[in-house]
Order: structure tokens, then C-alpha cells, then sequence
């Protein structure tokens, strides 16, 4: 096995753990490697599936009530041998039968070729500009806005330990660990879209966000109900029922971004500036 899967996590997302290991027991059932459940201080198992639950804060100093989404990513990163992981999150419900040996193909490519950094195996994430070098694969645009998506990809572990930046939260990672990239300028490729097409034929086929706002996106609800996962939509509440955002709190949402985007834009100045030094 040349690479494992990390799933991405929190506790406080403890309540999809059980729906999505099911899931994937039944449609990734060729996997045989390790899964490593980025948990912040709990453990988990489920039957017949190799699961490590990083238990990333346990022991760490950390300033403010919770660690941020980059550092825990970072920590799960740090107890990752392998140099290749496929990075998924806790809410990407599968819903039919993973084909396997593509990823094999794109972790081999990947191995073959070192220069190539991600694989993006869904329609979802970056934009493409066309065929790349490589058969069956489509070149992510440069300066696409998320070009880093934390939608399901291969990735080498250092490329993102490096666009990582601990105070960033997902969001901020995919909006500047785009930015980062391009001023990076690595190889990152994409399965063609003439082969992949959500809904039509994919390679991972998952429910792409089960979870948005903190709410159920209610395509989750038949995909349970088929296989007799029992949830209680109330605790969570669906998305359709939550209230739109009022004036004042998108204002101060957009107030607060502005001394965060301060600092990753200077940031990113100063990466451009090594990278000619």
C-alpha cells in the first residue's frame, strides 16, 4: 500500500463518524490500508477497518479554547508516515462503489513522477485548463481560486504541510492555500473531466458536503435511510431550515476577515519574495 486515507475531523463531528465508516465499509470494501481519523482527543473503531484515531491535541499547548482547523491538520499530518495520503472528510458520505484501481493508477503516476504534488480525483474542486502531459488527466489552472480544495484529492504530505498556516481556518486555506500554490508553481493535475462527471461516473462517488453551516444537506437523508442509518435530524437541523444571514452579521463576519486577510496577504508577499531570493 503506497498510501493511506486521512479523514479529516472533530470531535464535535463525532455524529458522522459512524454513518460514514458504514458507508465506506460497504463501498470500499478492496481497501486495505490505514485510515487515520484526525480526532482531537477521542477515540474510535469500527469493525474489520484499520482505523487510527490521531487524538492530535492530546499534549499539545494550545492558546484559546480550541486548536485551530490548520493545526490539527498539521498535527494529523506530523503522525502520518506515508508520503502520499487521499484526504477526505468526515462528511463525504459514499454512495456507490469506489473504483480502486484508478486511485492505485494516480498513486502509481504520482510515485512515477514526482513532480506532480495532488491528484484532484472529482469535478468539484480545481478548474482545468485542458489535457496535461499526462493521459487522462487535465492541468489545475494556476490562478484558479481553488486550485486547493478540500475536496477528495491524492496529495504529497509535505506540499500540503507546506501551504498549510496554523491560525487559518478550512476556508482561508482553500481561499490562500491557492495563492500559496501558485507561487509555489507545482505540478497539480486533475482526472479529466471527459472521465469524471459527478452524478454520472465517478471515481470516489460521495455526497459532496454532507454537512454545510453545521446543518444536514438533506441528500444525506434517502442515502441514510437506504441503509438503515438512523439519525436524528433534529439535533443538527437541516439546511434548508436555517435563517438566512442578517445584514449585521455579515458585516461583522466580513469586518472581522479584514486584519486575517491582512496577514495572509503579507505572507504571501513574502513567499513571493524568498522564491526569487
Amino acid at each position: 500500500m503506497k498510501y493511506s486515507v486521512l479523514v479529516n475531523t472533530c470531535d464535535k463531528f463525532e455524529d458522522c463518524w459512524s454513518p460514514f465508516f458504514k458507508l465506506f465499509s460497504l463501498y470500499w470494501q478492496d481497501y486495505k490500508g490505514k485510515i487515520y481519523l484526525n480526532t482531537e482527543y477521542k477515540d474510535y473503531s469500527f469493525p474489520n477497518l484499520d482505523i487510527i484515531p490521531v487524538k492530535g491535541c492530546v499534549g499539545k499547548k494550545i492558546n484559546g479554547r480550541y486548536a485551530t482547523w490548520s493545526q490539527c491538520l498539521k498535527w494529523a499530518l506530523d503522525s502520518i508516515p506515508e508520503d502520499i495520503i487521499l484526504y477526505l472528510q468526515e462528511d463525504y458520505f459514499l454512495k456507490s462503489q469506489v473504483q480502486t484501481s484508478m486511485i492505485d493508477d494516480a498513486v502509481r503516476l504520482m510515485l512515477e513522477n514526482k513532480d506532480i504534488k495532488c491528484i484532484h480525483l472529482t469535478d468539484q474542486g480545481c478548474s482545468t485548463s485542458g489535457t496535461s502531459v499526462y493521459e487522462g488527466y487535465d492541468q489545475c489552472e494556476l490562478h484558479y481560486k481553488y486550485r486547493v480544495s478540500c475536496q477528495a484529492a491524492l496529495w504529497y504530505k509535505d506540499e500540503l504541510y507546506a501551504l498549510l498556516r496554523e491560525r487559518e481556518s478550512a476556508w482561508e486555506f482553500e481561499q490562500f492555500g491557492s495563492k500559496r500554490s501558485a507561487v509555489l508553481n507545482h505540478t497539480y493535475i486533475a482526472v479529466s473531466s471527459k472521465i469524471v462527471k459527478k452524478d454520472c461516473f465517478e471515481i470516489l462517488p460521495y455526497v459532496f458536503t454532507g454537512i454545510i453551516k453545521g446543518r444536514w444537506y438533506e441528500e444525506t437523508i434517502p442515502l441514510f435511510a437506504k441503509h438503515n442509518i438512523f439519525m436524528n435530524w433534529s439535533i443538527r437541523g437541516l439546511l434548508s431550515e436555517a435563517k438566512p444571514e442578517t445584514f449585521y452579521q455579515k458585516t461583522k463576519r466580513r469586518m472581522g476577515r479584514i486584519p486575517r486577510y491582512f496577514i495572509a496577504y503579507l505572507d504571501l508577499f513574502k513567499l513571493s519574495v524568498a522564491k526569487y531570493i
